[in-house]
């Protein structure tokens, strides 16, 4: 064979001019890989010390009150077990401050795994307010308290870079900064009314309403109503324009009417007079709207020649 050296048409590879720029090539990116990998496992350390320093007072508390939460929403959505009232429970006591609410549906739920899910639907609800009492929503509870689970501290594990980490360490500072306060006050309520809609839409059927109380954990009330015995009559104040002509009375069908009557339902089980006038007549019809022709009308006007 031909010696490379005496073919003078291929050139010459000069390695002392390649092999360092082949070598930086080659060392920066490790180089870089491994710098940036020491400060993830930095920055995850410092987020997880950070994360259970913080935490440490609130944490246990929280997951407590919120598994009680799920296993009782899940509970509740079985068959019916009867109507409950503890005689303890007063509706003085139950009104005294502002209760946990939630209000799920037994379609939804099927284990305690799916009971965030159907807490956070938001139904239309007039059951607080029949009823009397002040709440503050169950679903603000579990999702603005979510970065005291294990679950923030299994994302920072598993955060894949440095920027990763930076966003959940930014992300935990807000949340401490603006939840805290409000999960606090809400681990300090002491009753849970939980409003369970056996049908689809909860002016379909039955409505079950269970009060717990979260420190001793038991179940202090139950009840069940039908939702049909309560009539909504719209009325005029003097002075407010009145309501468009034509409009007939809200019937048990409406939400409102439902919700009035589940909450009279648990007025009565707790040994109160339910909210409502129980003698009041039934409302006369509405006036016929002159603009449209009666049926004399109608036939006169179509009559032929």
């Amino acid at each position: 064979m031909i010696p490379r050296d005496e073919l003078p048409f291929l050139p010459r590879v000069r390695w002392r001019f390649w092999a360092p720029i082949l070598f930086l090539l080659v060392a920066f990116p490790a180089f870089w890989s491994a710098k940036r990998s020491r400060e993830a496992r930095r920055l995850r350390a410092r987020l997880l010390t950070e994360h259970a320093a913080l935490t440490a007072s609130l944490a246990p508390e929280y997951r407590g009150v919120r598994s009680y939460i799920e296993r009782a929403t899940a509970g509740s959505v079985g068959a019916w077990e009867g109507p409950l009232r503890d005689p303890l429970l007063t509706f003085d006591a139950l009104s005294a401050e502002p209760v946990l609410y939630g209000r799920v549906r037994t379609a939804e739920v099927h284990s305690t795994a799916d009971v965030s899910a159907s807490l956070r639907h938001r139904f239309p609800d007039q059951l607080g307010a029949c009823l009397g009492v002040e709440s503050v929503f169950a679903r603000e509870l579990l999702d603005k308290g979510a970065f005291l689970l294990p679950d923030f501290v299994d994302a920072v594990r598993a955060a894949p870079s440095a920027e990763r980490l930076t966003a959940l360490r930014e992300d935990l500072l807000f949340r401490l900064r603006r939840d805290t306060e409000f999960v606090v006050g809400a681990l300090r309520r002491r009753y849970l009314v939980l409003a369970v809609d056996e049908a689809r839409a909860s002016v379909d059927g039955p409505t079950r309403v269970y009060v717990f109380d979260l420190h001793a954990q038991r179940a202090l009330l139950r009840s069940r109503d039908e939702g049909d015995g309560v009539r909504v009559i719209p009325f005029s104040i003097a002075g407010v324009t009145a309501h468009r002509p034509g409009v007939v009375p809200l019937t048990g069908a409406s939400v409102s009417g439902h919700d009035c009557s589940v909450a009279n339902g648990v007025r009565r089980s707790l040994g109160i007079e339910p909210m409502g006038m129980p003698h009041a007549q039934e409302p006369a019809p509405p006036p016929p709207d002159a603009s449209v022709p009666s049926a004399r009308d109608a036939a006169a006007t179509d009559g032929g020649p």
